[in-house]
């Protein structure tokens, strides 16, 4: 008995890598950057509609569309093992991390433990069969 009290003590104890949820505050409109950190004209806009979240995409030349429409499409918060298989240790370490995903993407805000109030978003492709994670900036909306 003593164990198991000791076992969930220092389970409780241990940080998470996915101690916070997206909230309101992550909704808006981000572009995808190149390699090099140039725009690349690909847009997503994150919104929470009846409690779940909704995502629609804009290519250039395109207009927006809905992304999140089918069963594979929907998002649900991801776990701490899907967090572990996204970043690496000392990432999860030095960062408070939030993400959401479906079949074919993640969108993740990371907080740095190191510097409160700070923040950052990135993507994350699924569909290549390794996670590829994508820079983005968040656009100022007027």
């Amino acid at each position: 008995m003593k164990h198991l009290l000791l076992l969930i003590a220092i389970t409780m104890l241990m940080p998470t890598a996915s101690a916070a949820e997206l909230s309101e505050s992550d909704a808006g409109t981000y572009e995808l950057l190149r390699e090099d950190r140039t725009p690349s004209g690909v847009f997503f806009r994150f919104t929470r509609s009846g409690g779940k979240w909704v995502a629609f995409g804009k290519t250039p030349g395109k207009d927006w569309e809905n992304v999140s429409c089918d069963p594979g499409c929907l998002y649900r918060n991801s776990t701490e093992k899907d967090i572990r298989a996204f970043f690496p240790p000392s990432w999860r370490e030095s960062n408070e991390i939030a993400c959401i995903q479906n079949i074919a993407q993640v969108f993740c805000r990371f907080a740095p433990s190191k510097t409160p109030g700070e923040r950052g978003y990135v993507f994350i492709v699924l569909v290549t069969g390794k996670p590829f994670p994508v820079r983005t900036r968040r656009l100022i909306e007027r």
